[in-house]
């Protein structure tokens, strides 16, 4: 039988998997804010390089979303939305949850791993816990209508729906697989106090990012982690094995390109988030620095690109050596954008 969407829950196309369900959450409540607004709001634009152990092989991440912790609490408090994320390790609590708030046509932001959900063809060993997706429809016995976006797209994702089984969601909800284990988690939203976002709540987000990135508390993270990159790359041939220097260098590629990124590390998506944050401040001097976080986009996705055949290519230290390059650039655009920013502020 097939499952309806409940009323006001449209699979929108998108560019990340937070902002796209968070916007189809704030559409179907009738407060619709596009995603680059949220990605903003959330101080959502960072950068991540964390070495870790994945069964026998050492991994590199390589990421573009900053404010981890914060994100959805920023946006909550940026917009008057208390959005409450809630984990447990009861995946019976979890279930029973979902299925109370879907019997009363409510739609549920959930995490998942991607290894798991059924309308993804990923290899076996592929785990990522931290992606979501929006379920908005239900059968009343044992099948879940879920919203997401193709995630072999670069740019704009198209989106659809999928219908999955409870025993498929109870599987990709609590999966233990890293990275990001989902661990059951769920999101509640009081959209009693909602109010557009001003002046006000979009200065404080982007001088939270201005801080995060100039002033990062290690050297991984922000200009420093950009800095630290660049440097890091250099090594690759000489501390991984081929197989795993390939690996991280075409997961390079996925993460800043591919990812739910929006294209260009999210660089593009903060730039658009710059472009309309000046027209509702009436802040012509946000313009600049966006070109500039759209020019580094730019050198992101180049980068990236430089690895989409990694298994194969025979020249990769050639290119690594580019990358290393482009890495320095792209921290001393930002660090540029950022300075104008703060004294835009």
């Amino acid at each position: 039988m097939e499952i309806k969407p409940f009323p006001n829950c449209p699979a929108f196309d998108g560019y990340h998997c937070q902002t796209n369900s968070l916007a189809k959450i704030f559409h179907f409540h009738n407060h619709p804010i596009p995603e680059e607004m949220l990605l903003g709001l959330g101080s959502g634009m960072g950068f991540i390089y964390w070495k870790m152990k994945m069964a026998s092989e050492d991994f590199v991440f390589i990421g573009g979303r900053g404010n981890n912790k914060g994100f959805f609490s920023d946006i909550g408090m940026r917009t008057g939305v208390k959005i409450k994320t809630i984990t447990t390790g009861s995946a019976k609590k979890a279930e029973e949850t979902l299925v109370k708030k879907l019997t009363g046509e409510e739609p549920v932001m959930l995490f998942g791993d991607m290894g798991f959900l059924p309308w993804f063809e990923f290899p076996e060993e592929y785990h990522f816990g931290g992606h979501t997706f929006v379920a908005c429809g239900f059968d009343g016995k044992e099948n879940v209508l879920c919203s997401d976006m193709d995630p072999r797209a670069t740019g704009l994702k198209k989106g659809f729906y999928h219908t999955v089984s409870l025993e498929q969601l109870r599987k990709a909800r609590g999966s233990k697989f890293k990275p990001f284990p989902p661990g059951n988690t769920y999101f509640e939203f009081d959209f009693s106090g909602f109010h557009q976002p001003g002046e006000e709540d979009i200065y404080s987000a982007i001088k939270q990012t201005i801080d995060s990135q100039m002033n990062p508390p290690i050297k991984n993270l922000g200009i420093k982690g950009i800095k630290h990159t660049s440097k890091e790359l250099l090594k690759w041939p000489e501390i991984f094995n081929d197989h795993t220097l390939r690996m991280n260098l075409f997961s390079l590629y996925i993460y800043i390109e591919v990812g739910g990124t929006g294209g260009g590390c999210f660089r593009y998506m903060y730039s658009r988030f710059l472009e309309e944050a000046a027209k509702i401040t009436g802040n012509e001097n946000l313009l600049d620095p966006a070109e500039k976080i759209r020019r580094s986009g730019e050198l992101f996705s180049e980068t990236g690109k430089l690895f989409f055949n990694a298994e194969t290519a025979p020249d990769l230290k050639d290119r690594i050596q580019k990358a290393s390059s482009n890495f320095n650039k792209i921290a001393d655009i930002e660090a540029e954008a950022l300075k104008e920013l703060s004294d835009s502020l």
